[in-house]
Formats: structure tokens, C-alpha cells, sequence
């Protein structure tokens, strides 16, 4: 019934563009910061960084020296956030800004404006970027071991400038840090190196650097953040079955049920790997393992 499965479609295009417009987001920005309001009595260097992964990074590298707060809170969309005016007074009591660059920071002009003085620590500094929806850089770049290990040394660096008598300090939590990464990263090689399967099917791209980092091919059901129309959808389906995908992930940032709709389509399961979860070497261990996992039952 060839009316009947392109009806389908157009359903699906229509649950896929209500997901773009209904990304879940977050009022509570200061909920996420009341958890170091008592930094300001002791001696530690007050860090903001922009999300929670790269939070993580930031104490993973000045462990009991620095005071760490998250600016885009759980929940919320990076992408389409903006910083509220308490939040613009908060982060003027920083003594460091770990942005993630990339372009993921579109709102920093805005930030900089208010607080002239604020030193800025941009990580991505050094990585290679991939081209992401239209003209812009991809910003996703903490989702690459190898790009993280970057931003790890990024870090090390700039808290070093700023409090060079814990230098050494700050480069042995570095070198710890950096081979678990590597570690990891090993693994990875190790898991993908036996699938024959390269493909992997998200709701949002996300992963492209991962993807890169093991040969892999990210295959999205949100192309530059537009409505997919029912020919590409007929086309990631079929190329779905043809390749025995039976794996969509999704992320928690947006409404699933159009990569569920299409998962019932595929006879596919539906997995959310979180792309901005706080706890980085797990969360990351765990998307290697269930995309490889995905990939050999293909």
C-alpha cells in the first residue's frame, strides 16, 4: 500500500519538526550554580564552564583547587540557550570561563560585554574541526576521546597560568586523566575493529568526531535542523534494513517520539545516549559500548 507507507512518512516529517521546535529546556539556571555559592570564603579558583562534560574535565584537572560551575543546566539545549541576567552576575565572580568553542558559544559576545574582565579559556584550541549543519563548525567536539584529551592538556594549561604554584599539581592530574582516556580510547579501536557493520542511525548528529575518530558513518534523522521531508526518511529506512539496523539513539534534549515512530517502522530499539552528561569517562564508555553493541547485532 504505497498511500498508506508514504502517509507515514509525512506523519513522522510532521512529529520530527515538532521535536525541533520542542527541544526540552530549563529555567532553573541557578539551580545548577547554588551548589558553590561557598567557594567564595576559601582559596580555590572559581571556574565556570559551559557545560557538564567539560566540568567534569575542569575538575578532573584541578581536583581539590577549583570550584567548578556549570553554565548550561541539566536539561537544557546548548544550542539554543541564553544566559539570564543573574547569570551574568554569577559568572562575573569567576576567576577562569572554560568555553567549549567551537562556535557552541553563541551567546559569548553578550557575555563579554558585561564582564570585560573575565579570563577566557577556549578548549577547543588546537582540535580539528568538522564542518556541522550548513557553514558552521560542528561544535560536538568532547564527544572525540581524542579531542577531549586535547581540551584536558587546554586546561591544564590555562589553570597553570593562572595558579602556577600548583603547576605540578594540575599536570599530574592531567597525565592520570590522559591515560584513561587513552585507555579507553584503545578499547574503542579494539570493540570497532571487529564489527563489520559501520553505520550507526541518531536522532540528532551529534556524534560526527566519534564517528570520525573509528571510521564509522552517523547517520541522522534531523538533517540542519530543518524537517526532514518523507523521501530522506524512506531513504534512512531502507538503508536501515538493508543494513540490519536495529538500533536508534536518541538524546535526551529532545522529544523522542518521532525516533520512536520510525524505530516501529524499522523494528529497531530506541537507546538515549546523553551527549552532555556530567560524569564524562562513563558516559562515554557507555555510548562506545552500546554503538558497538548496535553495530554487531547488525
Amino acid at each position: 500500500m504505497p498511500g498508506y507507507f508514504d502517509l507515514k512518512l509525512m506523519l513522522i516529517s510532521i512529529l520530527l519538526s515538532a521535536a525541533l521546535c520542542g527541544c526540552i529546556s530549563s529555567d532553573e539556571h541557578n539551580a545548577a550554580l547554588s551548589q558553590n555559592d561557598s567557594a567564595s570564603s576559601s582559596d580555590r579558583i572559581r571556574v565556570a564552564a559551559t557545560i557538564a562534560p567539560l566540568a567534569d574535565l575542569v575538575r578532573a584537572v584541578g581536583g581539590d583547587r577549583v570550584d567548578v560551575t556549570v553554565v548550561v543546566p541539566p536539561g537544557a539545549e546548548p544550542h539554543t540557550f541564553e544566559p539570564t541576567p543573574s547569570l551574568m552576575v554569577k559568572l562575573s565572580q569567576a576567576d577562569l570561563y572554560v568555553m567549549n568553542g567551537a562556535g557552541l558559544e553563541f551567546w559569548m559576545d553578550k557575555l563579554l560585554e558585561t564582564n570585560l574582565d573575565l579570563k577566557m579559556l577556549d578548549s577547543s584550541s588546537g582540535i580539528e574541526l568538522l564542518q556541522g549543519e550548513g557553514e558552521e563548525s560542528d561544535p560536538h567536539i568532547w564527544l572525540s576521546l581524542r579531542n577531549a584529551a586535547r581540551q584536558v592538556k587546554n586546561i591544564c594549561s590555562g589553570l597553570s597560568d593562572l595558579d602556577p604554584d600548583h603547576r605540578e599539581y594540575y599536570a599530574q592530574n592531567r597525565d592520570d586523566y590522559l591515560r584513561r582516556l587513552m585507555e579507553l580510547d584503545e578499547e574503542f579501536n579494539r570493540s570497532f575493529a571487529i564489527n563489520k557493520s559501520r553505520i550507526f542511525v541518531v536522532d540528532h548528529p551529534s556524534w560526527s568526531y566519534f564517528a570520525r575518530d573509528y571510521g564509522l558513518e552517523q547517520i541522522p534523522l534531523m538533517v540542519e535542523e530543518k524537517e526532514p521531508g518523507p523521501r530522506y526518511l524512506s531513504q534512512v529506512i531502507d538503508l536501515a534494513r538493508q543494513s540490519n539496523i536495529s538500533t536508534i539513539f536518541v538524546e535526551p534534549q529532545f522529544n523522542p517520539k518521532a525516533a520512536e515512530v520510525i524505530a516501529r517502522e524499522m523494528s529497531a530499539r530506541v537507546i538515549r545516549l546523553d551527549p552532555l552528561a556530567s560524569n564524562y569517562l562513563e558516559n562515554m564508555s557507555y555510548a562506545g559500548r552500546e554503538i558497538a553493541n548496535s553495530m554487531a547485532s547488525g
